[in-house]
C-alpha cells in the first residue's frame, strides 16, 4: 500500500498522463469521423468527450497552481521548497470522524463482509427509503444480516428531515438497528465545500449543478465514513429494490473474478446504483470525487477512477441484482424511469413442478451470470447461451438420485428475446452415470433414450413418463442436433415425479 502522499503524486501525474492521452485520442477519431462523412450524433459525442478531458486537465493544472507537473522527485520531499507547498491543495486527504457521524445505531466490533452505503434526501412528493430497506431486509438471511453493515446517511441539509429519517428507521427497524445490521449517520455541513459560483459544464442549469456536486459529496463522506466498516463497499440509492439472495449473488461474482484485474463490479447497469469497491480503495476514491466534485456527475467520475487503476473493461453482472423504483428525483419538479433491463423477477411459471435436487451443466458458453442453474432452479432469471451454438451442444441435469419422470417440459425464448429459441434439438434421458466420472464437473451418462424433439416455437412437454418410461433416470439431457447463429434462452425447465 503506497503512503498517502505518494499516492496523491502518483494520482495527479497519472491523471494529467490518462487525460492528456485520450484528450488526443478523441482528437483523432473526431478528425477521422468529419473525414469520412460518418453521423453527426457520433462527432458531437466525441467533441463532447473531448471538451471534458480537456477541462479536467485545466482543473488539474488550476488546483494545483501549474507548478506540481514541473516539480522533480526532490522538490516534492523538500518539507521546506516553495513549490511542493504549492502541492497541499492537492494532497488533502478527506476524513470523517465515525464516532460523530452516527446519529442511530452503533458500529460492530469487527469487520465484516459488505458495507451497503445509502443517501437519503428528501423528495417533494415521494419517500421510496423504507421500501428500500424492507427489500434489502426481506432478501438477505439471518446470517448475512451478520456479515453485511447497511450504512443510511441522512444527507439533507434540512434538519427536520434527517430527524425523520432517524425516526422512521428506529421505529420500523429496531431490531436491525440493535444488531448493527443498520445504522443512521449524519455529516456536519461544514464538511461540504461552499456550493456557489460551480462551473455549468454539459450545459447544465445552476440548479442542477448544485444538485449533482452536492451528490458527489455525500458519496465522498459516504466512501470516508465507511474504509473500516467492511471487507467491501457497495453503492445503492434510497430508491432501490434488490433481487432474492443478492449477498451470496455479490459473494458469487467477487469468487468468480478473483483474477481479474478489477477496482469496480457492477449490479447494475444504471448509473452509480450497484457499484462494488473494495473498502481499501474507499479512501483514494474519496479523495479523487472531491478533486472534481464539480467538474463531473458521479457517473463520469468512477469510471476515470477504474481507468486510472488500469480497469480496461466494465464487470457487469446479469442478471442484475438491483433495481431502480424511483420516478420522483430529489432534484426538484425532475421525474425519471430508469428500468435496469437486466433485472429479472420472473420465476418458474410451473410452480406445481417439483424439480428434484440435481446439478446443472451446460457446455454454452453463458452471458454473464445467466447460467445454466437458473433455467431449473427457483430464483429468478434464465440461462442465456451465447453463439454461435454448434450441433452436440448441450445442457445436462444430474440428479442427485434416481427418479421416476412423470412429465418434462422444457420452455426456450423469452419475451423480451423471442428469436433466441433452441431452432433444433430433442429432449433425451439416461439410467445410468458412467463410474469413471468426474466427481466435480461434469459426469458422463450414457445409453441416452429419446424422449422427443422440440417444436419450431423452441418447447418441448411430454407426459406420462411413468408408464412409457417404466425405470428410473439420472440424467436428463437437451442436446443440439443442428447449429444456430442465435443465441439461446432456455427460460424454463420443469420436471415432475412419479413419487
Amino acid at each position: 500500500m503506497m503512503p498517502g502522499r505518494t499516492w496523491n503524486r502518483v494520482l495527479l501525474l497519472a491523471l494529467f498522463v490518462m487525460f492528456s492521452l485520450n484528450t488526443w485520442l478523441v482528437r483523432i477519431l473526431v478528425t477521422v469521423s468529419d473525414s469520412d462523412g460518418s453521423g453527426d450524433s457520433d462527432s458531437k459525442s466525441l467533441v463532447k468527450q473531448r471538451d471534458t478531458l480537456l477541462d479536467t486537465v485545466h482543473v488539474l493544472q488550476a488546483k494545483c497552481k501549474g507548478d506540481f507537473f514541473n516539480v522533480d522527485q526532490q522538490q516534492v520531499n523538500s518539507p521546506t521548497n516553495e513549490k511542493a507547498e504549492n502541492t497541499d491543495v492537492c494532497l488533502q486527504q478527506v476524513h470523517v470522524d465515525s464516532k460523530d457521524a452516527i446519529i442511530l445505531g452503533h458500529q460492530r466490533n469487527t469487520k465484516g463482509f459488505l458495507t451497503i452505503g445509502i443517501p437519503t434526501v428528501k423528495r417533494e412528493k415521494k419517500l421510496y427509503i423504507q421500501e428500500t430497506l424492507n427489500s434489502l431486509i426481506e432478501h438477505s438471511t439471518s446470517q448475512d444480516r451478520k456479515d453485511v453493515v447497511i450504512v443510511v446517511f441522512a444527507a439533507d441539509f434540512n434538519n427536520d428531515y434527517n430527524n425523520h429519517i432517524k425516526d422512521l428507521v428506529e421505529s420500523n427497524f429496531k431490531e436491525y438497528v440493535n444488531e448493527g445490521f443498520i445504522q443512521v449517520v449524519k455529516a456536519p455541513e461544514s464538511f461540504y465545500p461552499p456550493l456557489e459560483n460551480l462551473k455549468q459544464n454539459f450545459g447544465d442549469e445552476l440548479e442542477r449543478v448544485i444538485w449533482r456536486s452536492k451528490q458527489v459529496v455525500d458519496y465522498a463522506y459516504l466512501f470516508s465514513y465507511s474504509i473500516d466498516v467492511a471487507q467491501y463497499y457497495i453503492q445503492l440509492e434510497d430508491d432501490v429494490i434488490a433481487t432474492p439472495n443478492y449477498v451470496q449473488s455479490i459473494r458469487e461474482y467477487i469468487d468468480l473474478n478473483q483474477n481479474e484485474q478489477w477496482v469496480c463490479l457492477e449490479f447494475s447497469e444504471l448509473g452509480f446504483i450497484g457499484k462494488l469497491f473494495r473498502s481499501s480503495m474507499l479512501q483514494r476514491l474519496s479523495q479523487f470525487v472531491m478533486f472534481f466534485f464539480e467538474e463531473q456527475p458521479i457517473d463520469y467520475l468512477f469510471k476515470y477512477f477504474n481507468l486510472l487503476h488500469a480497469q480496461q473493461k466494465s464487470f457487469l453482472r446479469a442478471p442484475s441484482i438491483f433495481q431502480h423504483i424511483g420516478t420522483i428525483s430529489s432534484l426538484r419538479d425532475k421525474e425519471q424511469v430508469a428500468q435496469d433491463r437486466f433485472f429479472e423477477t420472473k420465476r418458474r411459471a410451473h410452480g406445481d413442478s417439483n424439480n428434484p435436487p440435481a446439478r446443472v451443466f451446460s457446455n454454452m458458453t453463458p452471458f454473464s451470470m445467466y447460467l445454466p442453474n437458473l433455467a431449473y432452479s427457483n430464483q429468478p432469471g434464465y440461462f442465456w447461451g451465447k453463439a454461435p451454438i454448434s450441433a452436440g451442444d448441450y445442457l445436462l441435469i444430474a440428479f442427485n438420485q434416481p427418479v421416476r419422470l412423470k412429465r418434462v417440459l422444457v420452455d426456450t425464448g423469452s419475451d423480451a428475446h423471442p428469436q433466441d429459441i433452441l431452432q433444433a434439438g430433442v429432449l433425451e434421458v439416461s439410467r445410468k452415470i458412467l463410474p469413471s466420472s468426474p466427481t466435480k464437473g461434469t459426469p458422463v451418462c450414457t445409453d441416452y433414450e429419446k424422449l422427443g424433439k422440440f417444436t419450431e416455437k423452441g418447447q418441448i412437454d411430454v407426459d406420462d413418463l411413468e408408464k412409457t418410461l417404466g425405470y428410473d433416470v439420472v440424467c436428463l439431457r437437451i442436446t443440439m442436433i443442428r447449429s444456430q447463429v442465435q443465441w439461446l434462452v432456455v427460460q424454463e425447465i420443469a420436471v415432475w415425479t412419479a413419487w
